[in-house]
């Protein structure tokens, strides 16, 4: 489980850095050429995000039942 949250984890940064380097891309007027590739780069860091997110939220879902299910047998 822990191993799932990490690798996410993981995901969101790199997903933060991309916008991150792609916002300061779109800022530099001499980049100004890469500025639809950018915006690209951007929605897809989103999606990235966002993916990696529910992965977070299902391992802990998962977790949650797993706690469950041993509460319930002892």
């Amino acid at each position: 489980m822990i191993d799932t949250i990490n690798t996410a984890l993981s995901g969101m940064q790199t997903a933060s850095k991309t916008v991150e380097r792609a916002a300061s891309n779109i800022a530099d007027p001499s980049k100004q050429d890469t500025m639809i590739e950018d915006i690209v780069d951007i929605k897809l860091a989103e999606n990235a995000y966002k993916a990696n997110a529910a992965v977070i939220r299902t391992a802990s879902d998962m977790q949650d039942e797993l706690l469950k299910t041993f509460d319930v047998e002892v």
